[in-house]
């Protein structure tokens, strides 16, 4: 197998914060049998990826690689494959490795874009999509007229979610981190937007509900918040966790049994439609951006060189929406 060209990538060079983030360029073999060499387009940013790089998922060696997501053009094919060939624009989701200019990957876990579909809308919208579809199709199905409290509503997977959730008829009530994040969700066409920075998470939620509670939580940010979403949530409610920013939070079974709340821990991991790679998922995403319902046309861009920076900028929560990389 021959040296075909060298490839930008980056690495974590051991457990930690953003800067174990390294760029560096590596010699990069030619596909193999049932393999193709992707040049990649966009690459998208999960806070999966923190998981992986803080050590909170624990990895076999490092420097290890890191990124699940990418979208690109086939720019070389391996021996034996014939449902692809040079040119063609694909995605994968699900598969390490994604943070670098090129790549090599097997066919079995890549599938054919939709030309409607941009590589930046790919990138910005596969896995987040796929976890908004696990939490309303699997963890909770959603039924018009709900009272929906969802966290960080701005961020990622709130902002698909939320607008998701809204498209199904149901009343979302969504919490944010700042008066600047409140705003950009107002303006989005949100009435029931709780800044956490500022107000009173159950005096706003008992004003909006009559003080009769919500119906469902999806809740991404953890032990913080943990507590009070629980005793918002109605008598025979839900409560999905499927996200622990500020760390897991403690679950306490008699809590729960006294108001008969159904628990539910979302991993994407076990969801089927993640674990098909061949996109057959992503199908009901992406009609969700060809009919509008997700605004995902301007993700925050950041030049793959500057993983790190795009990492810290997440955390810190100063991004809303999707971020990519971009080689």
């Amino acid at each position: 197998m021959s040296i075909l060209t060298k490839s930008g990538v980056v690495l974590i060079e051991q457990p930690g914060g953003p800067g174990v983030l390294k760029y560096e360029t590596i010699d990069l073999s030619g596909p193999g049998s049932n393999e193709v060499l992707i040049e990649q387009k966009a690459i998208a940013v999960n806070f999966l990826d923190v998981f992986f790089r803080s050590g909170r998922f624990q990895l076999p060696k490092y420097p290890a690689p890191i990124g699940l997501e990418a979208a690109g053009i086939v720019s070389a094919v391996g021996e034996g494959v014939t449902e692809f060939a040079v040119g063609d624009r694909v995605a994968y989701y699900a598969t390490t490795g994604a943070y670098a200019q090129i790549r090599t990957i097997s066919v079995n876990d890549i599938f054919r874009l939709p030309d409607s579909i941009t590589f930046d809308v790919a990138a910005a919208v596969m896995v987040k999509g796929l976890t908004a579809q696990m939490l309303i199709r699997d963890s909770c199905p959603i039924k018009a007229g709900q009272q929906v409290l969802i966290t960080a509503m701005t961020g990622g997977v709130g902002t698909l979610l939320s607008a998701w959730v809204k498209s199904l008829g149901a009343n979302v009530i969504g919490t944010v981190g700042s008066p600047a994040k409140k705003q950009l969700a107002e303006q989005r066409g949100y009435e029931h937007v709780i800044d956490l920075q500022n107000e009173d998470l159950t005096a706003r939620v008992n004003a909006i509900t009559g003080n009769a509670g919500v119906d469902v939580v999806y809740d991404s940010i953890g032990k913080d918040i943990f507590d009070k979403s629980i005793e918002l949530i109605k008598a025979g409610g839900t409560f999905v966790c499927y996200g622990g920013a500020s760390g897991w939070p403690q679950v306490d079974a008699q809590q729960l049994d006294q108001k008969k709340i159904h628990f539910v821990q979302a991993q994407l991991n076990n969801y089927p439609g993640y674990q098909d790679k061949k996109g057959e998922a992503m199908k009901e995403v992406f009609e969700q951006v060809e009919k509008g319902i997700f605004e995902v046309q301007h993700p925050s861009v950041y030049s793959l060189a500057d993983a790190s920076e795009a990492h810290a900028d997440m955390e810190a929560r100063r991004t809303t929406g999707s971020i990519i990389l971009r080689p």
